[in-house]
């Protein structure tokens, strides 16, 4: 998904639909998801009703608001999500759509806490320029992978241009790993006010996460930024913008159990001196990883273990 915008990259006419987005893989079945209507014919208004009718490699286009809490099918297989929307916002006033826009919000009533926006189940699924706003102590997006079933794996999903954003509530989360999955990417998003954390691990029942690559990312204003067990992940080229004390890359992580490691943190900018680069003020790594990043307080490139 470039950054000229959605609509530069779809085309439909009254027969088919083409993608000219080289990131999006084998497209089968096209759906359209508009909560608020003004979407094309044939359109659904909630992703529960898309999804019996949904199959491997299909897409799913969302426009408006769409306020849900989900599970994902099982078997079903590399479904990307992505929004109609030039940029990932939250389209609301006052709770109410204005109109364009692209987010998942938690139901207007009835949430359930610690109950995530959509809980995957399945490998592969991808999701490009959606703004995501989950519940009270629930996460906008739950990888499950499950330590018995084997076809229970949410590992290889892909998170690209999307914002995840909290809006003051208590124990918000962005993505949340539960159990152990791997090879996850999470590309040139956003994540802001999240009083839970951006990227947490809920369990490593599994498996510790393994091989997941977090790439050019914005990380503002969370309490937490990093908060996971991870072993051989490339963390590169983001942006942890909050200054202070705080859990900002907690990896090998004690929240958990100390496990993870040979991980690669490099070249990150971080709002902090060198000095609060250490575990007291919420930095965290393993014996076996390598780091390697800028801080505020000099010029050259901070190296080594936070201590």
């Amino acid at each position: 998904m470039s950054m000229v915008g959605f609509w530069r990259e779809i085309r439909q006419d009254a027969r088919d639909i083409s993608i000219a987005s080289d990131r999006l893989g084998k497209i089968n079945n096209v759906f359209f998801l508009f909560p608020q209507g003004n979407g094309p014919r044939r359109s659904f208004t909630t992703f529960t009703d898309i999804k019996p009718n949904l199959r491997s490699r299909d897409l799913i286009v969302l426009g408006g608001v769409l306020r849900e809490q989900a599970v994902a099918p099982d078997d079903v297989y590399d479904v990307t999500i992505v929004g109609s929307a030039n940029q990932p916002r939250q389209a609301t006033s006052g709770g109410a759509p204005t109109g364009g826009g692209a987010c998942w919000l938690p139901p207007a009533t009835g949430a359930v806490a610690a109950t995530p926006l959509l809980e995957l189940r399945a490998q592969g699924w991808g999701f490009e320029n959606i703004e995501f706003t989950p519940h009270t102590s629930s996460a906008a997006i739950r990888l499950t992978r499950s330590g018995i079933v084997d076809t229970i794996d949410a590992g290889h999903a892909a998170f690209k241009n999307c914002y995840f954003a909290g809006n003051g509530g208590t124990g918000q989360i962005g993505i949340e790993d539960n159990g152990g999955c791997r090879s996850v990417v999470v590309e040139d998003s956003r994540f802001e006010g999240l009083g839970g954390g951006a990227l947490l691990s809920l369990s490593t029942a599994a498996a510790i996460p393994l091989a997941w690559h977090v790439l050019r990312n914005r990380f503002q204003q969370n309490t937490h930024d990093i908060r996971m067990s991870l072993s051989y992940a490339l963390i590169e080229l983001n942006k942890f913008m909050t200054a202070g004390a705080g859990g900002h890359v907690v990896i090998n992580d004690t929240f958990i159990a100390v496990q993870g490691g040979n991980n690669h943190i490099l070249l990150n900018q971080f709002s902090n001196s060198e000095a609060e680069v250490a575990p007291a003020t919420g930095f965290v790594g393993a014996a076996s990883d390598t780091w390697m990043n800028y801080v505020n307080s000099q010029a050259a490139l901070a190296f080594g273990q936070p201590a």
